[in-house]
């Protein structure tokens, strides 16, 4: 826990109290040296009232220190302090940004439709349940940390670049290892730490098999949903050799990730395809620790009350200590 301000720049006005404070011990000086000039000490006797020596200081001190504790207040003080919080479930989605993705046997293109079944995915999936987004081509992107910022998570889809090769197998078990590593260390352990929604057109060409990243899921416990899209008739232009190239979706190997993890395969072409997919998924969510969320707790009446309360001490005692001097 820190202690900071949301206004510091207002504590200058501390300036004007150490002021009042310099302005006081000048006129005690100069009174002093006021009655030491005073020659007809017996005179001065009779003229001048009996102080109350040390009180009158004691009310001086009260008044600083209520002035100074309004400033503080006036500077809205605030603890600050991090804490976990725990979520209804976690959702990792593991994004195909490979080529293949650009064929258009998808309106308008398997990339854009994907795009925008994740989009619709995400809106599907309660405000309570932290989502993630993760990007693989022939390398691994975390695009965004699980979180409940469904904001964050439509700019990271929108983000999203296509690039060369696929590695479906990477992906997999970068997203057991996300998922695991952030896991609730209390949590039950036969609830899963999380699910993967895997979208692609299903063929690995570069790094661990899918096969392979099946298992690490399996082992554990992170159940693979998988979104199929493409039809076998689809085909890219070779951006080097200009070639038309076949990239037909492999759904049999999504549907083996699926079943060997046990999830559930489907084949979408459209983001309202998908509105089936997140009551299947929701029964496997399970509570896990939420992301880290920032208390803050504002001071400000508690410094309010002690000025108030030690400017009334000091009021109260000048009537009593000092009513001699009125």
């Amino acid at each position: 826990m820190s202690t900071d301000f949301l206004a510091p720049g207002r504590l200058w006005l501390l300036v004007l109290v150490l002021a009042l404070g310099v302005g006081y011990v000048v006129v005690l000086r100069w009174r002093r040296a006021a009655t030491v000039r005073f020659t007809q000490v017996e005179l001065l006797d009779k003229v001048a009232p009996q102080r109350p020596k040390w009180r009158r200081h004691v009310v001086a001190a009260l008044m600083l220190l209520g002035l100074t504790f309004a400033v503080i207040g006036v500077a809205r003080p605030v603890d600050r302090s991090t804490e976990k919080t725990t979520s209804d479930g976690r959702i990792l989605v593991l994004f195909d940004v490979s080529l293949s993705m650009m064929a258009d046997d998808v309106d308008p293109s398997r990339f854009v439709a994907a795009q925008e079944a994740a989009q619709n995915f995400v809106d599907e999936v309660d405000d309570g349940v932290e989502v993630g987004l993760v990007s693989f081509s022939g390398t691994v992107t975390t695009e965004v940390d699980p979180t409940l910022d469904r904001g964050a998570m439509e700019r990271g889809i929108e983000n999203l670049g296509l690039a060369e090769s696929t590695a479906i197998g990477e992906a997999l078990v970068s997203g057991t290892r996300i998922l695991v590593n952030t896991a609730d260390p209390d949590a039950d352990p036969d609830q899963a730490p999380g699910v993967l929604v895997l979208l692609s057109d299903g063929e690995t060409t570069v790094g661990r098999p899918t096969d392979e990243g099946a298992r690490v899921a399996t082992e554990a416990g992170v159940p693979v949903y998988t979104i199929a899209f493409g039809t076998e008739g689809g085909a890219i232009v070779d951006p080097v050799s200009g070639d038309v190239v076949p990239v037909p979706v492999r759904p049999a190997d999504l549907a083996a990730v699926a079943e060997a993890t046990g999830g559930q395969a489907f084949e979408a072409r459209t983001g309202g395809e998908l509105a089936a997919v997140y009551d299947q998924i929701a029964e496997s969510l399970g509570e896990t620790i939420g992301e880290p969320v920032e208390i803050i707790k504002e001071l400000t009446w508690q410094w309010a009350l002690a000025a108030f309360l030690v400017l009334c001490l000091a009021w109260a005692l000048s009537l009593w200590w000092l009513r001699g001097m009125v």
